[in-house]
């Protein structure tokens, strides 16, 4: 094939035909060399963006130590303060509460009770599933009472306890105890387990506790008085607060009903 003469020939028709071998060499080789410098272009692109990537990619790790070790510090810093805080005012008989942003004085140097300002009021209640029963004696009916003081302490508790049983003969027979110890003190969310014994020789289905008297916040600043009427389901095993004329009614029957032989447990 030779590549002398010129590059077209007028005598053909159409472009392609007027191209000698000569114009067609030279042709290809531009086009080659075109398509080369397009590869070229293309691939030193590619070779920017994924050294592009790379330092993207180093900046944001880089930041994320970064970071990272600021927060560590900052963590540590406030973790060395809180502790720093916590000591000094152990130092000085007060407790931080950080649930309620409460300062509480642990002990007063003059009356040496404790005081706890800014503290809601102490309820005391029993759950629903406050009241249970033990299956731990032939002869006798163990159950157990949970008693809990919500939202703040309490003490000095002076309440009269009347429990009512109601056995599946329809009979009654009600009992006095006293469920709460001498200088017993329940602080905030705590719980106080007493309970009471009698013969087995009959089922009671439903148990009936007054409770009446009052009690006081932990440091005896406030008094609070009681009088509810809860009672435990046995079938259910489920104790549920009794109000209104339902409460009337069975204030009568604890009035009216005899008194029973009821042993309360240790």
């Amino acid at each position: 094939m030779t590549t002398k003469g010129g590059l077209t020939n007028n005598k053909f028709k159409g472009v392609w035909k007027r191209l000698t071998i000569r114009g067609k060499y030279v042709f290809f080789t531009l086009l080659s060399f075109l398509l080369i410098l397009i590869g070229q272009e293309l691939n030193t692109k590619a070779l920017s963006n994924q050294k592009d990537l790379l330092l993207k990619k180093e900046r944001l790790e880089r930041d994320y130590t970064i970071t990272a070790g600021i927060k560590k510090g900052v963590e540590s810093t406030s973790k060395d303060l809180f502790e720093a805080l916590s000591k000094a005012f152990a130092q000085q008989e007060l407790s931080l509460d950080t649930l309620k942003n409460n300062i509480i004085v642990l002990k007063d140097s003059v009356k040496n009770t404790v005081n706890y300002y800014n503290e809601a009021d102490p309820v005391l209640i029993i759950d629903e599933n406050g009241v249970f029963k033990e299956e731990n004696h032939e002869l006798l009916n163990n159950y157990k009472i949970r008693f809990n003081s919500y939202d703040a302490g309490s003490t000095n508790f002076n309440i009269n306890c009347l429990v009512l049983l109601n056995f599946e003969d329809e009979s009654l027979s009600v009992a006095r105890i006293n469920f709460f110890p001498k200088n017993l003190r329940l602080y905030r969310q705590s719980s106080w387990i007493s309970g009471f014994k009698f013969d087995n020789s009959k089922t009671a289905k439903s148990i009936y506790f007054l409770l009446i008297g009052r009690y006081s916040t932990i440091d005896g600043a406030k008094w609070f008085k009681i009088n509810d009427l809860y009672m435990f389901d046995s079938y259910k095993e489920e104790v549920s607060l009794i109000t209104n004329s339902e409460k009337s009614r069975i204030v009568k029957l604890i009035e009216l009903a005899p008194d029973s032989k009821l042993t309360e447990i240790e």
